[in-house]
């Protein structure tokens, strides 16, 4: 009797291994790659996003974290979810998505927005805009989960003063996408070098270039604010990310998980949205604070970036998308 009731408290523990590792299995594991470093904004909403779904689907479903180009940098993302070598990542719009459909590149044309809602609503609601828009996400096999901007994009450089239109004739400039090369030719810079992310803080460092166009939050993210000494506003654009999926993969998830990952980021886009530009005014004052000079153009010289933009740039810019699309983003913003 001893023996067997041994014997059958040893097979009780064997099924309720069995079943536990079943279990185990049964868990849905998505990895997430950002380039975004830790404290930046994106990355500590993405972060949010996954620990709250997480939690809430503890033992069904797990995001799993890979920030910093740990697995794919912010060329690469795209691609990776698109042919499900991760499931879901981090995208910033105007890198990933003018290579799938040139006319995203209306999205940073200087002036025509004035904030995310009103850029978000011209690929959402603008027939032509939202055609582009359906296009990418087609063609990219990509889901969006949430808005996670990372902010509104301004010019900085090692140069001391960035004071007048002027200041950035003859400077080194990083080229991160086609409409960078048609602002920065435009405006007089003297040498263009495109390169990723991850490239550009011993370029500062070693003086391969001196001026980037980039979100106020990159300044301490990134530790760039070591070399960079001044900033010039206003605002050249908005700067879009988000947080996707592989369409199949997420068409293919329990309702249950769907449900959940979809209200959470709603949460994210709110939260995200809400705090990116009071954070870029933070980051701004932290900037200041550490001996950086930041210039406000205004007046004489607002006009004559304005008239530079309208004459130079804007025509280069034109030539990157379709007429039509062009024709729909000037009616729409009133231009």
């Amino acid at each position: 009797m001893k023996i067997r009731k041994s014997l059958l408290a040893g097979v009780s523990g064997a099924i309720a291994i069995a079943f536990s590792t079943v279990a185990q299995a049964d868990e849905i594991v998505a990895r997430m790659s950002y380039h975004w470093a830790p404290k930046h904004p994106s990355a500590i909403h993405a972060k949010a996003f996954a620990e709250a779904v997480n939690t809430r689907l503890a033992g069904k479903f797990k995001i799993e974290l890979y920030p910093a180009g740990q697995l794919f940098g912010i060329r690469e993302v795209l691609g990776a979810i698109a042919s499900g070598a991760v499931e879901m990542g981090g995208v910033v719009g105007v890198v990933s998505f003018p290579s799938i459909n040139k006319n995203y590149s209306v999205a940073v044309f200087p002036g025509y927005f004035d904030s995310f809602a009103q850029q978000r609503k011209f690929f959402e609601e603008d027939p032509v805009g939202n055609r582009v828009w359906s296009n990418i996400l087609e063609k990219s096999r990509s889901t969006v989960i949430a808005y996670n901007p990372v902010g509104p994009f301004a010019v900085y450089s090692t140069v001391d003063k960035l004071d007048t239109v002027d200041s950035l004739k003859g400077l080194k400039a990083r080229v991160l996408t086609k409409p960078d090369r048609a602002r920065w030719k435009g405006l007089g810079i003297g040498k263009m070098v495109s390169m990723p992310t991850r490239e550009v803080y011993t370029s500062l460092q070693n003086g391969t270039i001196d001026t980037v166009s980039t979100v106020p939050s990159a300044l301490k993210a990134y530790s760039w604010w070591e070399y960079l000494k001044s900033g010039q506003l206003p605002y050249i654009g908005f700067a879009d990310a988000y947080l996707m999926a592989n369409t199949p993969w997420f068409n293919g998830l329990p309702d249950e998980i769907k449900k959940v990952l979809t209200e959470e980021g709603a949460k994210t886009s709110k939260a995200s949205t809400d705090g990116i530009l009071s954070a870029s005014d933070t980051m701004h004052k932290e900037f200041v604070a550490r001996g950086g000079h930041l210039t406000v153009l205004e007046g004489a010289e607002l006009a004559k970036l304005r008239k530079v933009e309208a004459e130079k740039v804007e025509p280069a810019l034109a030539e990157q998308v379709d007429p039509d699309v062009f024709a729909a983003l000037k009616k729409f913003s009133g231009r």
